[in-house]
């Protein structure tokens, strides 16, 4: 399992968001409020893959910038209601605030798992691959504002990265979720 790092502008709002996750089991490992930080975390300091719960507002960096500088991290945007628009051109996983514990949760537990090789998929979710990509791409664009082209994508780079079948990805998200 990878790592999880918060960055968030504002300290305080890192460590609720920290809370929320440690109260579903998931171990965070680092906070911090800078790209820099950041940055540092994932080169340096942590396992070379994870997740980055992530707000668009860092002073030095911007969102875009972000997934480039972290390739092995998966990142999930924490975004305010006036920055829809925004989210809307972002290739990574967002989350609307105000924040709806269980989704972060399992949005941060669907991000962190989809790409660990020891969980398997039920055989009988296997049965439909069509369907079973559809309903994914479906659950991607309604728990995470992807467009249906970025949970395609999203789709297709986690099964080249693991070497499994999209439609396995697919009913690993649908039975993580």
């Amino acid at each position: 399992m990878g790592s999880v790092i918060i960055a968030n502008s504002n300290k305080d709002s890192a460590k609720r968001i920290g809370t929320v996750l440690k109260s579903g089991g998931i171990l965070v490992y680092g906070l911090c409020t800078t790209g820099a930080q950041l940055i540092e975390m994932t080169n340096y300091h942590f396992q070379s893959s994870g997740v980055v719960v992530c707000n668009l507002d860092l002073q030095d960096v911007t969102a875009w910038e972000l997934p480039q500088m972290a390739p092995g991290y998966d990142f999930l945007f924490i975004v305010k209601p006036h920055q829809a628009e925004v989210a809307a051109d972002l290739e990574s996983a967002c989350l609307m605030t105000p924040l709806n514990k269980p989704d972060l949760i399992s949005s941060v537990n669907m991000l962190l798992n989809v790409g660990d090789p020891m969980v398997s998929v039920r055989k009988d979710l296997a049965a439909e691959p069509k369907v079973l990509v559809q309903r994914a791409k479906q659950l991607l664009m309604d728990r995470n504002f992807f467009t249906e082209a970025q949970a395609h994508r999203f789709l297709q780079k986690k099964s080249m990265d693991m070497g499994k079948k999209i439609a396995e990805i697919a009913a690993l998200i649908l039975e993580l979720f």
